[in-house]
């Protein structure tokens, strides 16, 4: 799995992460126009940051260029994240996994040995990452889970959401296949 670097990715840009949504407060999805903390949608400095993964390979953002990427953030002990995880695992990954397309699910406050516990109970093939000081999460939010990117194959966050909800998720999996379409899935 390539989840040693996956703050790499997240480090594309992040937009509109004020409001707060998930086990924070209402969903909200939008077309990303702006990166972290305000700043445009390319990647900025923090692409360097590392995060632990649970099977100790590294990688780095360069493997992703020309591929589309989805970065979740949760948690075990949030609910709406409990709801859209065996969704990203079923209508997402088991559908488009490929050398073009890559998920991660990125732990906040979590452990390595609570997400591995996790991901084998509930039969989950993603890759994860644990992300237990925020370190990752910090970066592009102070509150709200899930929290969802899509970064296009440019590198750059096309969309993002706060929370689940099933017509959120809809338009998530509309965004991802007009994504996928750019190559070639």
């Amino acid at each position: 799995m390539r989840s040693k670097y996956l703050a790499l990715i997240l480090a594309c840009g992040v937009g509109a992460l004020v409001a707060l949504g998930g086990c924070q407060g209402a969903p909200q999805g939008s077309n990303a126009t702006t990166g972290a903390r305000g700043d445009s949608n390319a990647a900025p400095a923090e692409a360097s940051v590392a995060l632990p993964g649970l099977d100790g390979m590294n990688t780095s953002v360069a493997q992703y260029k020309g591929k589309v990427v989805l970065v979740n953030f949760w948690a075990t002990w949030c609910g709406p994240c409990q709801a859209e995880i065996p969704l990203l695992e079923k209508e997402v990954w088991e559908k488009y996994k490929s050398g073009r397309f890559f998920l991660v699910g990125i732990a906040r406050e979590q452990s390595e040995k609570e997400v591995a516990s996790y991901r084998a109970k509930h039969g989950i093939t993603y890759p994860m990452a644990a992300d237990p000081h925020r370190s990752t999460y910090k970066l592009f939010a102070d509150a709200g889970i899930p929290r969802t990117y899509l970064v296009g194959p440019d590198g750059k966050i096309v969309y993002q959401s706060v929370g689940y909800t099933p017509d959120e998720f809809a338009k998530l999996k509309k965004a991802l296949t007009e994504q996928l379409a750019q190559v070639g899935m």
